[in-house]
């Protein structure tokens, strides 16, 4: 269902072992969404959800010192991104402190709707950025 392609690889092997743990917390995310067994998945939800917290702190980390060592031009957008990250998940762990056995599923759709926008949207555009750069690339703040 929610495999790493190829496309999603960066070529930086510590990135891609990363990135594909959060295909893998999505795919678990998928999981619970099918599973008819689980009456209340708050459980299962929040264990989703801590993945991604420590998931982001480990890798967040891990970006930004490459970017640093790198002199990365577009260091502060970034940043900024993996903010609204941050932040969009923070709503989520809220929101799950309220989920109800009609509105589970839906936020478990949302949080999975979510999760594939900001792969297509971060890995295959702002983290192949920084493959440009180190390629070479001239990579511009305005780009």
């Amino acid at each position: 269902m929610y495999k790493m392609n190829p496309d999603y690889l960066l070529g930086l092997e510590l990135m891609d072992t990363q990135h594909q743990y959060l295909f893998e917390l999505m795919e678990k995310a998928q999981g619970l969404l099918k599973d008819e067994n689980i009456l209340y998945k708050y459980d299962e939800l929040f264990e989703i959800l801590k993945g991604l917290e420590d998931y982001t702190k480990k890798h967040f980390k891990n970006e930004i010192a490459l970017m640093e060592s790198l002199d990365y031009p577009r260091l502060q957008l970034h940043i900024a991104a993996h903010q609204g990250f941050i932040d969009k998940l923070n709503s989520f762990e809220i929101d799950a402190e309220k989920i109800s056995l009609g509105t589970q599923d839906q936020m478990i759709y949302d949080l999975i709707e979510y999760l594939k926008e900001w792969l297509q949207i971060h890995i295959l555009d702002c983290d192949r950025k920084v493959v440009r750069f180190i390629n070479g690339e001239n990579i511009t703040v305005d780009m």
